[in-house]
């Protein structure tokens, strides 16, 4: 698969997002679209908590009709997780989420891979595609790590927002707030997603995930 932006590419004279061309791939596959206004109920909350515990408890509530074989894209909205909701022929739901960019690394902003996401990533400098399991590249360790940075960040950030007041001279009301962005480094040998000696490891745990 050549490379697709997420919000639109071109490719044999049709514009298509990344999103909807692994959507063209998984309806080959034999899999329908389901429009996602049939069930508002979805929500990006119960999404995320569905990707990080695999409790799909509440998405199968609001789901209710939805046939074996089917997926919704962007179940979310556009800026929500992830970009294509599948319910296999097994009765199983997996999260596939679309990324794509100019370099061979991920952009993950404020948030980190899901263990047991399949990410499609797409790059322009090489117009291939790659795809893994959130899993197979950060550990259950990493994510832990993460967590409990988060958890003392907003501890700090209470304590530093109670003290400032005190010393607004100027009654100008400065607000203190830390935005989350998670990064990968150590050059390409680590952060390079198609040449990485892992590559084709990634893409065979995905796959037979998916298989399941």
């Amino acid at each position: 698969m050549p490379y697709y932006k997420n919000e639109q590419a071109r490719s044999g004279g049709a514009t298509y997002g990344h999103e909807e061309a692994v959507g063209i791939r998984i309806r080959a596959a034999g899999f329908t679209e389901v429009d996602k206004a049939l069930f508002p109920g979805i929500t990006k909350s119960m999404l995320k908590k569905f990707a990080q515990d695999g409790d799909d408890t509440k998405l199968r509530q609001v789901t209710q009709g939805l046939a074996t074989g089917s997926y919704i894209l962007q179940p979310a909205g556009s800026q929500g997780f992830p970009d294509v909701l599948v319910l296999d022929f097994n009765n199983r739901f997996v999260c596939v989420e679309c990324k794509s960019g100019k370099g061979v690394c991920p952009m993950w902003n404020d948030s980190l891979p899901h263990p047991n996401t399949i990410y499609v990533f797409a790059t322009k400098s090489r117009d291939e595609t790659t795809v893994f399991m959130g899993r197979d590249v950060i550990s259950i360790e990493e994510l832990e790590c993460r967590d409990q940075f988060v958890a003392e960040l907003k501890q700090l950030i209470i304590k530093y927002k109670t003290i400032m007041p005190a010393f607004d001279f100027f009654k100008r009301g400065w607000l203190l707030k830390a935005r989350q962005q998670f990064f990968q480094e150590g050059g390409g040998a680590k952060t390079n997603y198609f040449t990485h000696p892992q590559r084709k490891s990634c893409e065979l745990l995905a796959l037979d995930f998916a298989r399941q």
